[in-house]
């Protein structure tokens, strides 16, 4: 009965749900990621290489969701939570992810280059080959992160919890050199 309900005020087609990820207003994006969600359609790849640039999806609860690729380029994505979601390969260049949950989340190669992930909970998440540079990472939570191959240049790594990361010859560290066994990452997090 309740999905029958949501089902009757689900707009025509996915276009016309899409188009208000996109509008850039918070509760018509809100409104349009529940309605997907009770169809499946955040989780069957739908969200999958849509460019959702400066979209407003402040709060959005997408764990899970199947959104590689996707291009979140300067999004508002604050407090969103995208637990276990596959975000790898998405752009996420200047997006707000201020307090957002990324834990276990798949972002592989993703691109998050000036993004601002100040108190953002990225435990056990995957961030092999991602690509932070310049990244805002103070006091966000990377404990058991994959850094292999991360670029990491120029990020601000204060007060970030780096415990148990991991790391690789590959992995380039905020000062631009390159990871190696006996680094001390602690000169990264304290400032």
């Amino acid at each position: 009965m309740i999905i029958r309900t949501i089902l009757s005020k689900l707009p025509r087609t996915k276009s016309a749900l899409i188009e208000q990820l996109q509008a850039g207003d918070n509760k018509l994006a809100l409104d349009a990621l529940r309605k997907m969600q009770a169809v499946g359609w955040t989780q069957d790849g739908t969200l999958a290489g849509l460019n959702l640039s400066k979209a407003n999806l402040q709060n959005a609860r997408l764990a899970r969701a199947e959104m590689e690729g996707v291009n979140l380029s300067e999004a508002n994505l604050r407090g969103a939570y995208f637990g276990a979601t596959n975000l790898n390969a998405a752009n996420l260049t200047a997006a707000s992810l201020q307090d957002a949950n990324l834990g276990d989340a798949r972002l592989s190669g993703a691109k998050l280059d000036g993004a601002d992930l100040r108190a953002t909970h990225l435990a056990a998440a995957n961030l092999q080959n991602a690509s932070l540079r310049g990244a805002n990472l103070q006091s966000a939570n990377l404990w058991h992160t994959d850094l292999r191959g991360a670029d990491l240049t120029g990020a601000d790594l204060s007060h970030a919890n780096l415990s148990d990361v991991r790391l690789d010859e590959h992995t380039v560290l905020p000062d631009g050199s390159r990871w190696k066994p006996g680094v001390d990452l602690n000169e990264f997090v304290i400032k």
